[in-house]
């Protein structure tokens, strides 16, 4: 029996919906994330008054799971997912609805229900979530398909001649109900385990042959992401993009004391938000008290930001801005965009003891730095640098990171400057003198204004060691990026 008197008046939502659609074709504006990637968050019953400071996109917590709408048979509860709703549409903000078939937070009533009476519920259950919602950006539409089957998949195809046509009847539902949104899988386990992403791109591939998936969920959560290592997270992401289909991370947190959670996220987030194929990464939770795990949160009881939080503005930009040329590791379109992850990213040295390597001796994020080693000497002068014919247009800085090592004497202090050079005549520009010790670290930032952006031939950082400078040290460029 179909439950009209709950789809009465649900058509009025459809255009609030084609609205919401219309508004977020753009970029999202808030938050600590710029350009064509999103870094969102999760909404449980309330929105925190801090949320637009750090996030620029929306999942429901648990609001738009069935058994939260639909806890007693026939009677929908929309109230917290409203709420979610119009704040991504007041705020600009893509929003997911998550999500339409799960084994888990089903309702309660469904598994006493025939064959028959389940489908038809699931069916009207899809179909009213559609006609609320129709706006959402994205729709999980089956969640944990490999470690939560539903109890009523039997009755919606099973696994059939597939093995998986239960997921694919969702699918189709799904794209009736919701014709304007991209549909999307979700799984756990996948990023710490290269077999279980093999066993997840089966279910893909089958979804994408018939034109029902537009990208790969992958939930990122501690148990996983606390002890996986980058080269594990790199082969998973490669297996997934190589399905031709971006890549959502949809639930991420990493727990540990400060030191360590801090750790974890310089270690790993750049490698989720680098992926050429990721388009989006969304955090589950981040106030203390008020998250699903305890050491996950980013953000005390008393409001003060955790370490890890405070890198993340630092990486990102400090909120409303692009963090560079994010290109993937080796460099972006016009070469400017170095995290030397898988080599030296085509960069030499001049007047040095050795090198340049890559090196996991120190890094400023990811887990691996260029370094060179050098011989001090009074006034003595050294480079790090890139040559070539690279086009800057559309960016106002660059910007990098460096790092001295502990040994050698650094006198009154070694010079740094981070600078470039443009047009025929190699013109010469930097962004001033700094200082570093042994073992200090700078972030410098060159202003580009006055440079021929379009015809820049080389850059790089500069040192020189001070008059009461002697002996053998080595030093470290990261995080070599334009600024928009």
């Amino acid at each position: 029996m179909l439950k009209s008197r709950f789809m009465m008046g649900l058509a009025a939502f459809v255009l609030l919906g084609s609205v919401l659609s219309t508004a977020l074709s753009g970029e999202a504006r808030a938050g600590l994330a710029g350009g064509s990637k999103f870094l969102g968050n999760i909404v449980a019953n309330s929105v925190p008054s801090n949320f637009s400071t750090y996030w620029n996109q929306i999942t429901p917590e648990n609001s738009t799971k069935w058994g939260a709408v639909e806890g007693t048979r026939n009677s929908m509860n929309w109230s917290a997912a409203d709420t979610a709703y119009n704040y991504a549409r007041n705020n600009n903000m893509p929003f997911k609805f998550h999500t339409l078939v799960w084994g888990s937070q089903e309702p309660g009533w469904i598994s006493g229900l025939s064959a028959a009476e389940q489908r038809a519920e699931v069916t009207q259950w899809i179909q009213a979530a559609g006609q609320r919602y129709g706006g959402a950006q994205f729709v999980d539409v089956v969640n944990e398909p490999l470690h939560a089957k539903p109890s009523y998949r039997n009755a919606i195809g099973g696994d059939g001649a597939t093995g998986w046509d239960w997921v694919i009847w969702s699918f189709e539902q799904a794209r009736q109900a919701f014709p304007n949104s991209k549909l999307l899988i979700n799984e756990y386990g996948i990023i710490s385990d290269p077999n279980a992403a093999a066993n997840y791109v089966k279910i893909i591939n089958l979804l994408k042959a018939r034109g029902l998936i537009d990208g790969i969920g992958i939930q990122c959560h501690y148990f996983n992401m606390d002890t996986v290592s980058v080269s594990t997270m790199n082969s998973v992401l490669n297996t997934l993009a190589a399905t031709g289909l971006p890549i959502y991370v949809s639930e991420l947190d990493m727990t540990g004391d400060d030191s360590t959670q801090l750790a974890r996220y310089q270690q790993k987030f750049p490698v989720l938000w680098e992926h050429s194929a990721v388009q989006g990464i969304t955090l589950w939770g981040y106030i203390e008290g008020q998250t699903w795990q305890a050491g996950t949160q980013l953000i005390t009881g008393s409001g003060t930001e955790r370490p890890a939080l405070q890198w993340l503005r630092q990486y990102l930009g400090g909120g409303g801005g692009n963090p560079g040329n994010p290109g993937g590791p080796g460099g972006g379109s016009d070469g400017a965009y170095a995290d030397f992850e898988t080599g030296t990213d085509g960069w030499s040295g001049g007047n040095i003891a050795g090198g340049p390597w890559s090196t996991t001796a120190w890094s400023a994020k990811g887990s691996r730095s260029l370094q060179v080693d050098m011989a001090m000497s009074n006034g003595s002068q050294h480079y790090m640098y890139k040559s070539g014919n690279f086009d800057f247009s559309g960016h106002s800085q660059l910007r990098a990171t460096v790092k001295g090592a502990s040994w050698g004497n650094y006198g009154s202090g070694l010079g740094v400057k981070l600078y470039v050079k443009y047009g025929d005549n190699y013109t010469w520009k930097d962004s001033g003198w700094r200082t570093i010790s042994a073992g200090g670290t700078l972030d410098l930032n060159l202003d580009l204004s006055g440079v021929d952006k379009s015809n820049i031939k080389e850059y790089g950082v500069q040192f020189i060691d001070a008059d009461n400078s002697s002996g053998q040290t080595s030093v470290y460029v990261d995080n070599v990026y334009l600024w928009n």
